[in-house]
Order: structure tokens, then sequence, then C-alpha cells
């Protein structure tokens, strides 16, 4: 399947109407959040070849991975490493490489991160998980699989890859669907467009919702990104739409969240994707963004340091180069909210990933070949 020239379409489509979307956006806005005076921006590390995610250790640890494998490591002192981890097979075209990592629940005593990325070739690639063993000094090693998605495709887009821990060592990965393989999505027996789960030794959760497919927790997902959860146990995704329909879901086990028989959005082409906005036993989303933002991640602050920001929603865009704060307070009230606040005025960039350290200041990772890591902070 050659998807070459429809990527080509695409691409040069959204060129044309980012300017018009993203004004419109911002319409749909109200003022930032944060004011000025409020917080000071610092360029932690610049210099970065297309980042992917950041995490924040326990200890404080700022992680970061590239593409290509290698991993960036900012210790309390920010003195920073680069290290190359050995992935098998390591596919980084397009969208590829490697895509997240997060700590194990005990990491604290096993030095154990999971890891995400795309595996293969060009005609026949996937999404794994490995596990490995971290140290300051070697970076990642003794890498060992964990789980694969079962369904190969010869697209370099579309992965989603967010790793999320629900505890007692049980996990949730995002799976996107491939692009060209959209119908996959509603298909239970296969991985793409779906939330899958799976314990740190590669089974399937208990109580799996769907018996022949096990290690399917949620499906009708489009391109799943951020993934996080509340104070209150609660998981929460967002995704990207097609041209429009981006969304923030709740995610319950077993749930259908539509992808692509209901979408709020239309293809690239200006074509109807589907004629529903909603259909009996599929989820509508918690929050729609039309037009679209290209939400690429979400953390969930629950710290004091930004008081103003206890218990919201931080999402990164891509294609409207902001930061977006949504109340969770909002998204429980169960009526669909339309697009969100601004956190910031002063950043404008192409947002990759967000995480919270443990002082409570904000890190923003920007996409690109140039990709940067900036501190939010606040001003006392």
């Amino acid at each position: 399947m050659n998807i070459t020239s429809a990527l080509v379409a695409a691409t040069t489509l959204l060129i044309a109407c980012m300017s018009m979307n993203t004004k419109a956006q911002e319409a749909l806005s109200k003022e930032a959040l944060l004011a000025d005076k409020e917080y000071s921006t610092n360029v932690v590390i610049d210099g970065l070849s297309f980042p992917k995610s950041i995490e924040v250790l326990p200890d404080g640890i700022i992680l970061i991975t590239q593409r290509d494998g290698q991993l960036v490591t900012i210790n309390q002192w920010n003195e920073v490493s680069r290290v190359k981890v050995n992935l098998p097979d390591l596919y980084t075209k397009g969208q590829g490489g490697w895509l997240d990592v997060i700590p194990t629940d005990d990491f604290d005593t096993s030095s154990i991160l999971l890891l995400s990325y795309s595996k293969g070739t060009d005609s026949q690639n996937k999404l794994v998980v490995v596990s490995g063993h971290y140290s300051s000094l070697s970076g990642v090693t003794n890498i060992q699989p964990v789980f694969e998605v079962n369904t190969l495709k010869d697209t370099p887009v579309h992965y989603g890859a967010k790793l999320l821990s629900v505890g007692n060592e049980e996990y949730l990965l995002t799976s996107g669907d491939g692009f060209d393989y959209r119908e996959q999505a509603q298909v239970v027996s296969s991985h793409l467009g779906k939330v899958l789960g799976f314990t740190i030794d590669g089974q399937p959760l208990a109580n799996a919702p769907f018996p022949e497919s096990p290690y399917v927790f949620s499906l009708g997902h489009r391109n799943p990104q951020g993934i996080v959860l509340t104070d209150k146990g609660e998981v929460l995704l967002n995704e990207h739409g097609p041209d429009g329909g981006d969304e923030i879901n709740k995610i319950i086990r077993g749930n259908n969240y539509g992808w692509p028989v209901v979408t709020l959005g239309i293809d690239y082409s200006g074509a109807k994707i589907s004629p529903f906005n909603e259909y009996e036993g599929m989820v509508n989303p918690l929050l729609d963004w039309t037009p679209s933002i290209a939400p690429s991640s979400m953390a969930v602050y629950n710290h004091e340091a930004f008081s103003v920001l206890k218990n919201t929603a931080i999402v990164t865009a891509l294609k409207t180069q902001r930061v977006y704060a949504v109340p969770l307070s909002e998204l429980r009230k169960g009526s669909m909210l339309k697009g969100a606040q601004l956190l910031l005025d002063t950043i404008e960039t192409r947002m990759r990933d967000v995480a919270v350290d443990t002082n409570g200041d904000i890190l923003l990772l920007t996409d690109g070949d140039n990709g940067k890591v900036i501190r939010i902070s606040p001003v006392t």
C-alpha cells in the first residue's frame, strides 16, 4: 500500500490551513490563564534532534528520548549526558522512532524503565514495548521484550505510543490507527486504534473486556497521544482528529470511542468521513477542538507552585503551537467542552511533550531538529 501521495496532499492542505486554523482556534480561547508577570521561562537544553518524550524520575532526574534512540539525561545539577540505547530493529521513518519512556512501579528498587518505539521496515512495522535497566553511567541496558502490537502496517505514521502506569504493575499503551488503516480501529482483533493493557510481564490485564482480544482495553481511537491518571483514578486521553475533531476522552475499560464511525472532523480533502457525530454504543468526547490544535501530550498539575493550576490538565499542541489548560472540574461536568483556555502567551512553537518536575515547574519539550526543554517557573 503506497501512501506517499496521500501524505503529501494532507501535508499541503495542513500547511495552507495552519494560519487560518490557528487564528480560529485562538478565538475560542480566553486570555492566558497565567499572566506574564506570574512566571519566568528558562531554556534548560537545546539542540535536541527530534525529541519525542520527556519524563521526570522520582528523584528529579529528567529523561528525554530522541527518535534515533538517544537518551538525554539532565541531573539535579543540570549536568547533561547523552547515550545511545540499543533498541532492536528501531524504525525511525516519518513519525516513528523511540517514542516514550516511563519508570515502572517498582523503579525505586529495580531501576527498570518501560520504553515504547516503532520497530521494523517501510513495508512491515509496528509498535513495541520493552523494559530496560537505567543507570546514570550507562543509560538503559538489558533490553527485554514486554509487549508487541499484533498488527503490521506499511505506514510510518499514527503510532500513538504513549505509556501510562495505572498502578499494581499494570500499564496502558496508546496505539494509533496507522492512518491508512482507520477501519482497524473498530476491529477488536486488531491492535490498531486502541488503548492496550498489559502487565510488566507482558500478560493481558485481568478481567479483559474482550476475551477474544484480551490486550484491548478500549477501541475506536485515531491517533491517541497524551494519556494521564488523575488523583481520582480517572484515565484521560487526548487524540488527534482528522481536520477538526481533536478530543479529550475519559477512558473506561471496554468503551468504544467511535473512530471512524463517529467524528466531529472531516477528511483533509474536505470530504466527509462519516455522517455521524454520535452513535449508539459509542462514547462522545469530554472536549472537542474544531479547528484542530493537534494535541501532542498531556500532564495533570497537582502542585502548590502554581496554585491556580491545581487539578488542571495541561495540554501541548503541535499545529497551534500553544499550551492549553483544562480544569478537571470542567471535564467532569458531563457536557462537551469546545476548545480550552491558553496556559500562557509568551511561548509559541510546536510542542511535543510536557512534564511537571518535583518543584512544580512545568517542562515543555519542543518539536523538530532543534528541540528544546523550556522550564516554566513561578515568580515569587
